[in-house]
């Protein structure tokens, strides 16, 4: 990971921690955990969790992708580090983010480089017909549904088809489960140009559910993220967020524990 240098230690006590809350503690140890040692868990989780708090909003403006905001960064961000410590990432470079609260007529994809700790790319995606006009709006995992789909993916390999070429993606979550069914890939499309705007109003057109990009750099959007990377389609959804298990777990603050 070239984001932050980590700890590879288990950490018990943050892990009794986590148990703890989720009601599973008891039938792990023998006694009921004395106070003090609960305060001493939740001290080293809150430690954990100030310390990737610093750690998101320094990246957030070293790398100077203020026009992405910074919700949808520090959710890549968290998601991006719970597919890595479940060891779903073959590629540990690179995240990108499709930021869907904006409207299609702006660039809302990104290529984030944690390497060179900068945003490499931006450019122009557009959403599902039945998710909306300007604005992607509604969001389905179902197969027909014409819908763009939210949640972490990981991106695997690619193909020459319909689209010329193309990449799959694999969905991660409740969210985006049939991606794969349902024919969910990245590829380039007229319709996700600033010339087809030109000639529609400065309206992009939609696809049947796909990400789908510009033709032109298309081919090296694909080679920076082919092959095992993550990618985060971001919505302000409230119901989303409270379900989705790349934002809602923790196991990743064990690499931010002060050793």
């Amino acid at each position: 990971m070239c984001a932050r240098k980590t700890g590879k230690n288990l950490l018990f006590l943050l892990i009794l921690f986590c148990l703890s809350l989720s009601g599973f503690a008891a039938n792990l140890v023998s006694e009921k955990p004395k106070i003090a040692d609960l305060l001493k868990v939740d001290s080293i989780y809150q430690e954990a969790r100030s310390s990737f708090d610093v750690y998101a909003k320094e990246l957030y403006e070293e790398m100077n992708c203020e026009d992405m905001g910074y919700e949808p960064f520090v959710q890549a961000l968290t998601g991006y580090h719970n597919l890595e410590k479940r060891g779903e990432l073959k590629r540990k470079d690179i995240i990108t983010v499709i930021d869907f609260s904006k409207p299609s007529n702006e660039p809302r994809f990104y290529i984030l480089d944690l390497c060179k700790r900068k945003l490499i790319h931006t450019s122009l995606v557009a959403h599902g017909r039945n998710s909306g006009g300007l604005y992607a709006r509604h969001f389905s995992n179902e197969v027909n549904s014409r819908k763009s789909s939210l949640g972490f993916y990981v991106t695997t390999s690619t193909y020459h088809g319909k689209f010329k070429l193309a990449l799959r993606l694999k969905g991660m979550e409740y969210s985006n489960s049939r991606a794969s069914s349902r024919g969910v890939v990245m590829h380039g499309a007229d319709y996700a140009s600033y010339d087809f705007m030109e000639k529609n109003d400065c309206t992009l057109g939609r696809s049947y559910g796909c990400p789908a990009l510009p033709h032109e750099g298309f081919e090296q959007v694909v080679e920076w993220i082919k092959e095992g990377s993550c990618l985060y389609i971001y919505y302000p959804s409230k119901s989303y967020q409270r379900y989705s298990k790349y934002l809602n777990r923790s196991n990743y603050l064990e690499d931010f524990v002060a050793v």
